[in-house]
């Protein structure tokens, strides 16, 4: 079980709170697109902010939002996403 602590109705995690700019797939909106189209399609960049929960070689796992429950301590997270280490352009780390 992760370090988790619960306490009068408030609820505090272990996990460091972060902002991740990082580089999505795009497209071309149109079935047909023009060559200049093509020429100026760029990768979305995109600005995650949440809780980092893993770090590794090859990407990074993070949520937004998570709930405890009081009876039995458990967490569950939601807006979860994973982001290839090769797509993040920055993460800082923010104050909880």
């Amino acid at each position: 079980m992760q370090s988790i602590k619960f306490d009068n109705n408030s609820c505090s995690i272990k996990y460091e709170k972060v902002i991740v700019v990082w580089e999505d797939i795009n497209s071309c909106d149109n079935a047909w697109n023009s060559e200049d189209d093509l020429k100026n399609l760029k990768p979305a960049m995109c600005n995650t902010i949440g809780y980092l929960y893993e770090d590794n070689a090859n990407f990074i796992k993070m949520f937004a939002t998570y709930s405890i429950d009081p009876n039995t301590d458990e967490m569950d997270v939601g807006d979860a996403i994973v982001i290839p280490k090769g797509c993040i352009v920055s993460l800082k780390k923010l104050e909880n």
